[in-house]
């Protein structure tokens, strides 16, 4: 390791814009916590496992999070680096990336089922137009390039990892 190289620790999170057609509009998958309304307006996303890709991560924690049917990982849009309050990894890393879904309800809730603090958490899921998404706390900071790479990509019903759909 080059003299002065420091190795440090981070959190790795992923954060997913799930994305569909609807009537030739764009929709993204927003949730709310129903117990934590000052949650405020979000998108699935949470901790990576130690043994999984950014893409299993991201897939994992949309259908946790959100119950979802037909998922299909698109790509990795980018990246932010944030300093938290952590007293154990003061970093953090929120990987954003674009998912497709075939999945046909526009609302519902879903009660989290994990093996991890989020389990039990009641979410109110929502498609909404992505000019009227009203997601907080900066996680729309990829949207419109998600939305950009969502309406020029080929159709994603054949790509492998797909999450409560057929594998090809």
């Amino acid at each position: 390791m080059p003299t002065g190289t420091e190795l440090l620790q981070f959190r790795q999170r992923v954060t997913s814009y799930v994305l569909r057609t609807n009537g030739g509009d764009v929709e993204v998958l927003v949730i709310l916590h129903l117990d934590f309304p000052e949650a405020g307006v979000q998108v699935p996303g949470g901790g990576a496992l130690p043994h999984e890709t950014i893409g299993e991560a991201a897939l994992r924690e949309a259908s946790e999070e959100t119950g979802a049917t037909g998922l299909a990982f698109g790509e990795v849009l980018g990246s932010t680096l944030k300093r938290t309050p952590d007293a154990r990894e003061r970093r953090q890393v929120d990987t954003y990336s674009r998912l497709s879904t075939s999945e046909p309800r526009d609302a519902w809730e879903h009660l989290v089922s994990s093996r991890d603090g989020d389990d039990g958490l009641r979410f109110r899921c929502e498609f909404r137009p992505v000019a009227a998404a009203g997601i907080d706390w900066g996680l729309d900071c990829y949207l419109d390039r998600a939305v950009e790479r969502f309406t020029a990509a080929p159709a994603e019903g054949g790509i492998p990892g797909r999450i409560g759909g057929a594998h090809p």
